[in-house]
């Protein structure tokens, strides 16, 4: 892949076709461990409106709703979508959307906007309009968590630690937790 093109709807349609969880959030005990590290990175902060971007079968989602009162999930593929609504069709709250990020982009300000491991899916220009999305959809106070798979996956044009340059070097966010694991890191900023 160069890095003028997403990996885009059709590779993460395919995924799903084979599998519910292809990733096996739902069972592995390293997604487990980042979940929970994930959630505590958030320092306990309550957040009156939250956008999960890339929020797949909704595991992470079910982890952070106690955390908001509205939570905003949203994928580029309408299966796992589906299995996430049905998961969690008790929970008030949570709403769910198919959006193609950054061509689909949800309207609306929000207190915490969760990227987990879904930017290096994106082509250069797809991941600096996204990153101004966000920037732009943030309220002021607000704050972005980005939890990035740290190894070059094949196919992408970037690894999650050049992620997590490209969003924490803007000198315009506060930059208040970051911890790096072997194999994934999780760095939160904070719009003034």
């Amino acid at each position: 892949m160069t890095e003028e093109t997403n990996i885009n709807r059709a590779y993460f349609d395919a995924m799903y076709e084979n599998s519910n969880d292809p990733w096996n959030f739902a069972g592995s005990a390293y997604e487990q461990e980042k979940y929970r590290h994930t959630i505590e990175a958030l320092e306990g902060k309550y957040f009156a409106n939250a956008l999960e971007i890339g929020c797949s079968i909704g595991i992470l989602t079910e982890q952070i709703a106690p955390h908001c009162s509205f939570l905003l999930g949203v994928d580029i593929s309408e299966k796992p979508i589906a299995i996430a609504r049905e998961r969690l069709k008790d929970r008030k709250g949570i709403q769910f959307g198919v959006f193609d990020i950054p061509r689909e982009y949800p309207e609306g300000k929000y207190d915490l906007i969760m990227l987990s491991e879904v930017a290096y899916y994106l082509s250069k220009e797809d991941l600096e309009l996204t990153k101004e999305l966000i920037f732009d959809s943030l309220n002021a106070g607000g704050t972005l968590c980005l939890v990035n798979y740290r190894p070059q996956i094949e196919g992408c044009a970037f690894n999650g630690d050049e992620i997590s340059r490209i969003f924490t070097g803007d000198p315009a966010y506060i930059n208040t937790f970051q911890d790096i694991k072997d194999n994934y890191r999780i760095d939160v900023m904070v719009k003034p």
